[in-house]
Parts: C-alpha cells; structure tokens; sequence
C-alpha cells in the first residue's frame, strides 16, 4: 500500500492521529481537509517535507470533497462528533457527510473507508446513534467498494474518556454513576485500532463491503472502567447513584455550554451496551497480534493524576 495519494477526513481527530502517524511512517501522502489547518502541526512533524498536503475546509460546502477524492487512491472518514454544534448537527457530521463522500467514490470508483459506532442503531432515542447508523445504512445500500469500521469506546494516552474520569476523580469526592453504572463496554486501544485500519486498508479486496466491530479483549462494566480508575490513581472508591430524572436534568442544562462535558443524547446513548461479543477473535486475526490489556495500559497514563508530594 505504500506511495498511495489517501484523503483522510478527521485527521485532527483522537483517532485520526495515529491512524495518519502510521500511514504517513508507511511512506504514502496525505492529504487533509480541516477546518484548523493550525491542528495539523503534530501530524506534519512525523512525516517527510510534502508528504502531508492541509487544505482548509468547509464542512457546510460539501461540494468542495469532489475534486479531492478524484485525485485520491483510497478515502477515509473519520469525522465524528460527541456533541451538537450551532453550525455542526449529528445529521451533518455522520450522515449528510459520509453521504456525500460515498457518491463521489462511488463515482470515481474509489475504495472508501468509513468509521462509525459500535452500537449504531435506529432503536434508540439517541441522536448520535441514529445518525452514525443512518450513514452507515446509506453506504451500504449505495456504495460498492466500502470497509465500515465500528469500534467500541477507544481508549489512549490521549482519550476523552478514560483521562476524563481520572481527572473527575482526583478533584470530586464522589464520581456519577449513571444508569446504575450497568452500561458495558468493550475498550480498545487506539493504536490496536489504527494497526486494525491500517491492515484493513492493506488488504481492501479480501474485506471490501464488510461491517466489522472493533472491540478490545474484555468488556466491562461502566462501574467496573470507574473502579480501575479510583485503583490506578490509589483512592477509595466513591460513588453516586444519579437518579434518571436528575441525570436528564444535568444533561439539558450542560448541554447548552460551548463544550459540555455531558449532554442528554449521552444520556440516552448510555442505554445501550457497546459491545460485539466474540468479535475480538477476528480484530485479533487482522492485527496479527494480541490486543492490549487496558488496564495495564490505562494504569501507566492515568499516574498523571495521581497526586504526589
């Protein structure tokens, strides 16, 4: 797969990262739409002088992509977004988007990578799960050359989740436990799932049209990621049980600040397990090695928070 011209949309993203570090070590050039072309720096340092092409980008004008994926061999999406913006709605981000990234490579006859969700479904209430399963959906029934990636929570050194929490723990008394903390989970990290991309990329043909979950080794309970947490960082375990009603309300209110830490579509996606049972023997046989222990992992950069004199 080496020297391939590949538009990746989500560069700047937690996953985007690594994925792009990876292929532009693999020797191929990048080119980047972004809406921050300053968020790109990181990733211009690891690559070769040309190797990496930023192009601002408009996400309301999706017109613009057509050109770009005509030059391209291979395209990939990563956009996602966890919260709704003024000018970036679910809609907007996970399906319109893949929509029209779909019809141009379908078009020029390009091979199309999409990540999406593991859990995506139209069941829910949730508007973040709708829509990651509505631009699946769409791709499936109207593209002939697609991989769709659905991973469960990804977890790194660098994560909104994990990191989130340690922090939320160093600092509160107690930690939330929302639906009873009974949510599973079936972690994976980020360079497992950027090696999974990548091997899939390499490998296009023997995986073309497929819909496989990427999943960790081991689930676990939401309770049970926050008990690792007050363990790695040497503190009691303290928890509150927020009722239904009181966790809908915090949800509606913190949802109208600029970066809500939570909203009331995340209650709602907190309903619903993510995970893909069995799932791992298969992300194991792609990577061509054992996945990685989370909580090995998530120990060693958690120590940021723990507090020391």
């Amino acid at each position: 797969m080496k020297n391939k011209n590949i538009l990746v949309f989500g560069s700047t993203g937690f996953i985007g990262r690594s994925i792009t570090k990876r292929l532009l070590q693999n020797g191929d050039k990048l080119i980047c739409p972004v809406r921050n072309a300053s968020r790109v720096k990181r990733n211009i340092l690891s690559g070769d002088i040309g190797q990496i092409e930023v192009i601002e980008f408009d996400i309301n004008n999706l017109d613009e992509i057509k050109s770009l994926i005509e030059k391209s061999d291979l395209v990939i999406n990563l956009i996602g977004i966890l919260y709704e913006q003024n000018n970036l709605s679910f809609e907007l981000a996970h399906y319109l988007l893949p929509k029209k990234i779909a019809g141009f490579c379908e078009l020029f006859k390009k091979p199309f990578l999409h990540v999406s969700s593991l859990g995506s479904t139209f069941q829910t209430k949730s508007n973040y799960l709708t829509s990651k399963k509505m631009g699946e959906e769409f791709i499936e029934n109207n593209n002939t050359n697609h991989i769709i990636v659905r991973p469960s929570t990804v977890y790194g050194e660098e994560d909104n989740f994990i990191n989130l929490f340690g922090k939320m723990a160093k600092i509160l008394p107690f930690l939330p436990l929302i639906k009873k903390g009974k949510t599973k989970f079936q972690p994976i990290y980020v360079n497992d799932l950027s090696l999974f991309i990548f091997n899939l990329l390499s490998n296009f043909d023997k995986y073309k049209n497929a819909n496989l979950a990427a999943v960790g080794n081991e689930i676990f309970t939401f309770k049970e990621i926050l008990s690792h947490i007050f363990m790695s960082l040497k503190k009691k375990e303290r928890f509150f049980y927020m009722p239904s009603f009181l966790a809908i309300l915090q949800g509606k209110i913190l949802e109208k600040l600029p970066k809500p830490l939570f909203t009331y579509d995340q209650y709602v996606t907190l309903s619903h397990d993510s995970i893909s049972e069995g799932s791992q023997k298969l992300v194991t046989e792609i990577l061509k090695q054992d996945l990685s222990n989370m909580k090995i992992i998530t120990s060693e950069y958690l120590k940021k928070f723990i507090d020391r004199v």
